[in-house]
């Protein structure tokens, strides 16, 4: 039986090559060309296009051939590409020629719940479709259901609309919103990561689940058991978008959500929430049809202060999906009654426009749409312009995020937050149906430092709330206003210095100018240092990078971990790359030379931030301290003896002024005249600091403690145990020609 389906399948195989040479030769070509090789074994196929010089070798790598499963049954698919690879796009998965799913990402691994299936056997299939157009032939294995399981399953379930979970007392009710991000990417993962982050009460799903939305779509890219978006699900009010439906029908959808309505509303936080089925294939936007004559009765029964609209199409449209007119009527009927916020997706970016009447026209007292197609599965560029949209955001992968609602008695205060944690828009939006606003934001909680440095100090605090919705912040410093923000918690003061001590107050205010009272006072006193790594993690995690150099545990000067630099011609070295290059900066460090050949060490380099080398400290092979001008390619070595097998103190201050630069260094606090002068260091500030020695052909055994960088003398006193390791957002460079004070060491 098998040679003959072996001799089949070779005439399958012929007749194919005589059908694609007949084409080839008439000049028929239509779609992309395939040249099939036969499958190198069960479960995998090899294809390459007729254009060009690759081929494609896909594999079913889990299950094996043949094997019967039960339960949840765990897919992996392979692809090797031979000669010029285009790129992936993705991978197509069949099941007995019926779709199953797409999968975009490597590792290609999904899971089919077989119980969703009749028992029998399976023709589990899957193509690699290529960035350039190319689809392979298909690759296959054989499967057997066997759940007991001898009819369609049916879910009998009920959907019943989520009201939100309840905020902490003094907290907002938050409601965040994205669409068009269910597909297992990466992108769509931190879409949902960055909703969780925010706990929010309530989670609006603007559709399309990808990229059919199947039932086995939704079990892996939507998620089950609290993965992916799925960890909201207890929250979650969906609506159905187009990819969801195929051949006029989305079972998945409603499958999953329980059986949920094409069309339902709830009431959250005081607000009326509506939900609409805005595709063609329901087709029921007019008067006259069953969701249109429902939407009017629910309005009518419902004359909330404020209320919210979500559907997938957007009515007014500026990207590549264009507008979605057949709902004009609605819009209209929405208007009428007052809606205040319509939310959709369907289109891959972030567009907020004014508020607009019934007819599209700008008017302050009408809808706010907002468009979060930003969910994780691409972002699509803006086609034209509009005047009536305020804001857009299509660039990937910046626009990636979700909105972010904090929904109040007479309003809502909004952000749009992209997966980096940027706030890309903000403000409020009060309710057509509420009072003027006359009353003030309740007063911002729990204001902190989270961390400072001897260049910035950064705060956070608990929102305030609002009537209508907090749209900034104001900074106090010492008594005076520093900095107005949008909405958002948090602040990083750039414009501090070391060693000073600063006292920070915030008070919320919101679109009407009403402002709260000013919040608790904090007080920091900054570190002098801009960076401090005394190893104590355990590791380089505070260096840009390391080479050769390893983590010490029984020769330290402070602390339990120093760094050992042991070479037989071979580099042992690490650097930091600085946030913004300096002109001046004091580098120290502790070294304990255990072995040395006849050949310098380095201790110290500074470099720009291309990685040119500036000054290097050493000591020579005689054992004295010296420094080489890598500008000038000259040496200075002084009368000071670096004594083995001692911890030392290496101090070393740089300042950049061209032939003017000076050049000054401590040995074990003792200013070294001879090395401390004035020479030509170019005109190119410091960008990189090194550590150890990055040449090769030398001989040594050294160990260094305790790294620490400032724009001020460091004190000499003995570091204490414990490491803190500081990046700052800007350095600040200041010439200081004298060494006096002592200062507290930073800690972490």
């Amino acid at each position: 039986m098998r040679i003959l389906l072996h001799v089949l399948k070779l005439r399958q195989f012929n007749t194919f090559r005589v059908i694609i040479t007949l084409i080839i030769l008439l000049g028929l070509v239509l779609t992309p060309l395939q040249t099939p090789v036969l499958a190198q074994g069960a479960g995998c196929s090899t294809s390459g296009p007729a254009w060009e010089s690759y081929t494609v070798t896909v594999c079913i790598a889990i299950p094996t051939d043949s094997v019967v499963v039960t339960g949840e049954v765990s897919i992996a698919a392979t692809v090797r590409v031979t000669g010029k690879n285009p790129g992936i796009q993705k991978l197509l998965f069949t099941l007995n020629g019926q779709y199953l799913l797409t999968d975009y990402e490597s590792p290609f691994t999904f899971i089919i719940p077989t119980t969703k299936f009749v028992d029998g056997n399976r023709n589990l299939e899957v193509r690699a479709r290529m960035r350039d157009g190319f689809t392979s032939m298909r690759a296959a294995v054989n499967v057997t259901f066997n759940n007991g399981i001898s009819a369609p399953p049916v879910n009998s379930n009920t959907f019943t609309p989520a009201s939100g979970s309840t905020p902490q007392p003094g907290r907002p009710f938050i409601l965040a919103a994205t669409g068009d991000g269910a597909s297992g990417e990466a992108n769509a993962d931190a879409v949902t990561d960055l909703i969780a982050g925010w706990d929010p009460n309530l989670l609006l799903y603007l559709g399309d689940v990808y990229d059919k939305g199947t039932f086995t779509e939704f079990y892996n890219w939507y998620g089950m058991e609290g993965e992916r978006y799925s960890r909201l699900r207890a929250i979650t009010n969906p609506t159905v978008g187009n990819h969801e439906y195929e051949g006029g029908q989305a079972p998945g959808y409603f499958d999953y959500w329980d059986n949920v309505p094409d069309y339902y509303s709830l009431n959250a936080a005081g607000w009326h929430v509506i939900n609409l089925n805005s595709t063609g294939q329901l087709g029921q936007t007019t008067p006259g049809t069953a969701q249109y004559d429902w939407l009017v009765q629910d309005l009518e029964a419902n004359p909330a202060v404020c209320t919210l609209v979500y559907f997938h199409h957007p009515v007014y449209n500026i990207g590549p999906e264009g507008e979605a007119t057949r709902m004009n009527q609605i819009w209209a009927l929405l208007a009428q009654h007052g809606v205040d916020v319509v939310l959709a997706g369907h289109d891959h970016n972030y567009q907020r426009w004014y508020a607009l009447d019934g007819s599209g026209n700008v008017d302050p007292n009408g809808m706010t749409q907002f468009v979060v197609g930003t969910g994780g599965h691409g972002i699509q560029d803006f086609i034209r312009t509009d005047s009536r949209m305020a804001v857009g955001f299509d660039t990937s992968p910046s626009a990636f995020g979700a909105l972010r609602m904090e929904l109040n008695q007479s309003g809502a205060a909004y952000q749009f937050v992209n997966i980096e944690g940027v706030t890309l828009d903000s403000g409020s939006i009060a309710c057509s149906g509420a009072r003027a606003d006359a009353v003030a934001p309740k007063v911002p909680t729990n204001l902190a430092v989270t961390s400072s440095t001897a260049t910035h100090v950064n705060l956070s605090w608990a929102s305030a709330t609002d009537n209508v919705g907090v749209t900034h912040y104001e900074i106090y410093r010492d008594g005076i206003l520093l900095n107005t923000t949008k909405a958002v918690t948090s602040y990083s003061d750039n414009t501090i210095a070391g060693g000073a001590t600063y006292r920070y107050q915030v008070r919320a205010r919101d679109a009407a100018g009403k402002v709260s009272s000013l919040s608790n006072a904090v007080t920091v006193t900054t570190s002098k240092l801009l960076f401090d790594d005394g190893f104590e993690s355990g590791d380089f995690s505070g260096w840009t990078e390391a080479t050769g150099l390893t983590i010490e545990r029984q020769d330290v000067r402070v602390g339990d971990f120093a760094v050992r630099g042991v070479s037989r011609d071979t580099p042992a070295h690490a650097y930091k790359e600085l946030p913004q290059a300096s002109s001046e900066l004091y580098y120290r460090l502790w070294f304990k030379i255990l072995n040395q050949g006849t050949n310098v060490i380095y201790l110290q380099r500074f470099r720009t931030s291309t990685n040119g080398a500036i000054l290097g400290v050493f000591v020579s092979s005689t054992g004295k301290l010296g420094f080489r001008n890598d500008m000038t390619g000259t040496s200075t070595i002084s009368a000071a003896y670096v004594t083995p097998n001692t911890w030392h103190e290496l101090q070393t201050r740089v300042q950049i002024n061209g032939s003017g630069s000076e050049i000054e260094i401590w040995l074990n606090g003792v200013r070294i005249s001879a090395l401390s002068k004035t020479e030509n260091l170019g005109t190119t500030a410091i960008g990189r600091i090194q550590l150890g020695d990055n040449a090769r052909g030398r001989i040594y055994d050294i160990v260094l403690d305790r790294v620490e960088l400032s724009t001020q003398f460091i004190d000499s006193a003995v570091p204490p145990k414990g490491t803190s390791l500081l990046l700052p957002s800007k350095i600040a460079g200041r010439r200081s020609g004298t060494i006096s004070g002592s200062q507290p060491m930073a800690r972490r």
